[in-house]
């Protein structure tokens, strides 16, 4: 509609587009994990599936929800890369 705003502030697209890149850092070693001969591999893409799922369903436009997970996501990629 023209002449209409956005109820997107433009710190909220950053967020919402940094959250989207994690969730592809993540998925990479997941995935990278689960293409492998580990005992893991299975889990992995149970794992890695299910944060699939949650980025598709968070609400771009709430923007506490968005950080929250980008704040979950950063901390499961520390947890997979052996980083505090």
């Amino acid at each position: 509609m023209p002449g209409t705003t956005s109820p997107w502030r433009v710190n909220d697209v950053v967020t919402y587009d940094r959250m989207r890149d994690a969730a592809t850092t993540l998925s990479a070693l997941l995935l990278a994990i689960a293409n492998g001969a580990d005992p893991e591999a299975e889990q992995a893409r149970v794992e890695q599936a299910g944060w699939r799922r949650k980025v598709a369903a968070v609400d771009g436009y709430d923007r506490t929800a968005v950080t929250d997970l980008a704040e979950r996501i950063d901390r499961r990629v520390r947890e997979l890369e052996g980083t505090p």
